[in-house]
């Protein structure tokens, strides 16, 4: 299964709006007048990608669906969900039932929730905004081609300082650890026989002009634990689109490589919805 089925401990911020609005400033507004919004009372996104991997000389296509979706709770606090959803299909492999060569599918869906927690807010006459959000999920794969499956339970802690430094400009930096260990199903052995813990810091910028955002990040991710990928680096590039004050459009493209022979393609297609 793909090194991401389990959790990745780093998840960039998405593109803030670049229209100027009365919602709280993430960076502060003694800067400029364009201002970085946070999270409105609700959202909800949708994001679907599709690309593909390589690991140890195995090739494969993932398509993935993910839902994060957003409730303001306090001032402060606000509960996050969301709900991913994969597909992938390992090219030219062994089916351990039949004894011959397939292109393998392996599925998995999962769960995750946190509470993201504002450190500093608009009130304190900061210019910039800090936030820490614990977290915890189940995700539940299953290939009957590969005959391997499992339960991966994973918790993790993250915060990220974002700075507006200059009209129009926003610098993010992320840093999270986490864990997840697993539970087989069916009696099929599971790839990931360990438990995996990973340490992940990111670093993102933004570009703020009228309507359109521009944003790219890189991260890097190492394990703590003996695994087969224990280090790899992500790069991105993307741009979103603000249709009306709640309704917003956007692409990025993502590149992967680690150690054992990893490296990933893929592109990603999200729509954000304020209400």
């Amino acid at each position: 299964m793909s090194i991401a089925d389990a959790t990745q401990a780093f998840s960039p911020s998405e593109p803030p709006s670049a229209t100027p609005t009365t919602t709280e400033s993430a960076a502060g507004s003694a800067t400029g007048s364009t201002v970085v919004q946070v999270a409105a009372p609700q959202q909800i996104d949708i994001e679907a990608g599709g690309g593909s991997f390589e690991v140890n000389g195995q090739k494969a296509d993932i398509y993935t669906l993910k839902v994060p979706y957003s409730q303001k709770l306090s001032e402060r606090g606000t509960l996050q969900l969301s709900l991913p959803v994969s597909i992938a299909v390992y090219k030219n492999v062994l089916n351990p039932a039949t004894f011959q060569i397939v292109d393998a599918k392996a599925y998995g869906v999962g769960l995750n929730a946190g509470y993201a927690w504002q450190v500093f807010t608009k009130q304190d006459n900061v210019p910039y905004r800090c936030k820490i959000t614990p977290s915890a999920g189940l995700f539940y794969r299953d290939s009957a081609d590969l005959r391997q499956g499992a339960f991966v339970f994973n918790s993790g802690f993250s915060s990220s300082l974002a700075w507006q430094y200059s009209p129009g400009w926003v610098l993010n930096l992320g840093n999270s650890v986490s864990l997840a260990w697993n539970s087989g199903i069916k009696g099929y052995p599971d790839p990931v026989r360990d438990n995996q813990q990973t340490l992940s810091n990111g670093l993102q910028i933004f570009r703020m002009l009228g309507r359109w955002t521009y944003y790219g990040y890189v991260i890097d991710t190492e394990a703590l634990c003996d695994v087969l990928v224990d280090s790899y680096q992500s790069y991105a590039i993307g741009a979103a689109y603000q249709l009306t004050k709640s309704r917003s459009l956007r692409a990025t493209l993502n590149y992967d490589q680690g150690n054992a022979g990893y490296k990933s393609l893929s592109v990603k297609l999200g729509t954000g919805w304020q209400f």
